[in-house]
Order: structure tokens, then C-alpha cells, then sequence
């Protein structure tokens, strides 16, 4: 009865993860189909392989959840491929939307650098977690 639970709890999971990732995949692609800047298609390509990463990590790590699996080096390094994406889209976005006329309004500024600070804060946090794992696996 118990394993139940547990399936029924991982298949809700697996579909809710499924309708979020596949409604910002589909936005991103069709955000591709209009014509743009290279470097906003850049943007966009880091950002649906950064999407389509977490959900390959969560799709993965629900199916068969294991500390074990969590700290393997392949993992490891499938999550700090895609954070490294998706902070480098966030800061090339960061780069082109300050000096744009875009900006309607000096708080958009200071929201864009808080959500770039929060962001680096959280990948530096992210790695260093992921490594020290590592580092104390090996021990």
C-alpha cells in the first residue's frame, strides 16, 4: 500500500513537472519562430536547454530517487552544465535589457539586478554544494 502512495505521488510529480517544463519549452520555441537578434536567439537556446536539463534531472531523480545517484559525478556535472547555461542567458539578457529602451522605469533596473544577484548567489550556492558532495563521497 505504501508503494502505491509513493507511485501515485511520483506520477502527479513527474505530470505537473511535465505541463510546467512543456508550456515554457513551447513558449521559448515559439519566441524563436519570430525573426531576432542573434543574441537573443542565444538567449532563448540557453535558456530551452537550461529548462530541458532541470527537467531531465527531476524526471530522472523521481523515477529513481537515490542520494547515491544525486552526488554521482555525471549528474554532477549534467547540473553545473545547466545552471552555467541558464545563468549565462540570464546575464547576457541582464546586459541587453539595462541600456535598452525598454527599461520603463528605474526599479525594472534594480529588479533585474537583484534577480541577477539572487541568481549568481544561488549558482555559487548550487555548486558548492554539488562539489562538497562530491568531495565528501570520496572520503
Amino acid at each position: 500500500m505504501n508503494d502505491m502512495k509513493s507511485l501515485s505521488l511520483r506520477i502527479c510529480l513527474i505530470a505537473s513537472v511535465t505541463f510546467a517544463t512543456s508550456a515554457a519549452i513551447i513558449r521559448l520555441v515559439w519566441a524563436l519562430t519570430k525573426p531576432m537578434p542573434v543574441v537573443s536567439l542565444v538567449i532563448l537556446i540557453l535558456l530551452t536547454f537550461a529548462a530541458l536539463g532541470i527537467y531531465a534531472l527531476i524526471l530522472y531523480l523521481t523515477i529513481k530517487p537515490s542520494l547515491k545517484k544525486l552526488i554521482s559525478l555525471p549528474v554532477a556535472i549534467s547540473v553545473t552544465i545547466v545552471f552555467t547555461g541558464a545563468l549565462a542567458g540570464a546575464t547576457i539578457h541582464y546586459i541587453r535589457f539595462v541600456p535598452s529602451p525598454e527599461v520603463a522605469s528605474p526599479l525594472s533596473v534594480v529588479m533585474a539586478s537583484l534577480l541577477l544577484a539572487a541568481g549568481i548567489s544561488a549558482y555559487l550556492l548550487v555548486l558548492w554544494g554539488i562539489w562538497k558532495a562530491r568531495k565528501t563521497k570520496g572520503k
